[in-house]
């Protein structure tokens, strides 16, 4: 029996992580300890804020995977200004205007979906050649 064409189109919410393309997400802006404390590189200095934004998220989702106690997924707008080092209205333009396609709300706060990735990954990349 063939393949349904239409599962191209569709999305499993319970995808799991790809936690290699998670690691190259990140390995390039920042290393994270094993008590959850960020240490950004200059190449995440020298982001705009608004991708600065889909770091912090990533990292949140490295940490949960890696199980870093008291740790939970969805970030909150002004968790993610203080930790992700940028303006609550950095912060808050990027998680309702920019990318709220490639965002979800869940409980208290917000996430990148698994099946995002993909996405989050081709933003950062597009920003080494120009930006937007």
């Amino acid at each position: 029996m063939s393949e349904d064409p239409l599962n191209e189109i569709f999305v499993d919410k319970n995808e799991p992580v790809d936690k290699k393309l998670l690691a190259e997400i990140l390995k390039n802006f920042v290393r994270i300890d094993k008590e959850g404390i960020f240490n950004f590189s200059e190449n995440y200095e020298n982001l705009v804020g608004h991708k600065k934004v889909l770091i912090y998220f990533c990292c949140k989702k490295a940490m949960v995977l890696k199980g870093v106690k008291n740790i939970r997924e969805p970030a909150s707008q002004s968790e993610v200004s203080r930790n992700a080092h940028v303006s609550l209205d950095v912060a808050r333009n990027a998680i309702h205007r920019k990318y709220k396609k490639l965002l979800n709300k869940e409980e208290k706060g917000y996430i990148i979906p698994n099946y995002n990735l993909k996405k989050i990954k081709e933003i950062l990349e597009d920003g080494k050649n120009k930006e937007k």
